[in-house]
């Protein structure tokens, strides 16, 4: 008889990041879910890496990853360990590990993946999360699309990118997108990109827009209603 026949099989791929989700129908993404996503845009966000360095309240600030991803590859490695640190933040912006349009699909797809499942995570563990919206390739934009609520706010960061005209224009064309197939009830625009350049979707969504953080007492918050 074998012994080892009723020992609990290893989750080497961590597949309790997804428990109890529903997934989209073809790569099968974890589903973000709408209570998951709070109705108001935070009051302050600042990066990872500062954040878990601080030792000031963080009760009021969202945590963002729009920064190299070496800077919080720990949390990817180690998930359950930041669960009590997230808690005593107002939420996290969903997380933000690179995909490029230029990479092998199957590299897109995990990139994304991963982003949607620790997003998960938190927000199954009663952490608010705002949906980060990132994908890659045309091609991946409408399973990645599947996964966010519908009418919920969501979140973009604007660090690195649209550095040549054709990248502007694809820039252009996915919050196009967004827009037409989540219906964003707000849209959070973390970065120092000329907020003018927002000027074409001012009557089609709520847009927030945040600074990057520098120190804590430089840190400002614009809002445009959208009105």
């Amino acid at each position: 008889m074998n012994k080892n026949i009723d020992k609990e099989v290893e989750d080497s791929f961590q597949a309790y990041l997804t428990e109890n989700a529903a997934f989209t129908q073809n790569e099968e993404y974890p589903i973000l879910k709408e209570w998951m996503v709070p109705t108001d845009p935070p009051l302050r966000i600042i990066p990872f890496e500062k954040a878990i360095c601080s030792s000031k309240d963080l009760s009021n600030t969202f945590i963002c990853f729009y920064s190299r991803d070496a800077s919080f590859e720990r949390i990817r490695r180690n998930p359950k360990r930041y669960i009590h640190f997230f808690k005593r933040c107002a939420g996290i912006i969903g997380f933000d590990y690179s995909i490029h349009s230029d990479m092998p699909y199957i590299k897109q797809k995990s990139q994304i993946n991963d982003n949607l499942s620790l997003t998960y995570y938190y927000g199954e563990k009663g952490i608010p999360i705002i949906p980060n919206i990132r994908w890659g390739a045309d091609q991946t934009a409408d399973e990645f699309l599947a996964a966010i609520p519908k009418q919920s706010l969501v979140a973009i960061g604007t660090h690195g990118f649209s550095r040549r005209l054709e990248e502007t224009a694809e820039w252009y064309c996915s919050l196009e997108k967004l827009i037409e197939v989540a219906k964003p009830t707000g849209i959070v625009v973390y970065g120092s990109k000329d907020e003018r350049l927002f000027s074409h979707f001012k009557g089609k969504t709520r847009l927030f827009f945040y600074a990057p953080w520098i120190n804590e007492d430089r840190e400002r918050r614009k809002i445009n209603n959208g009105n």
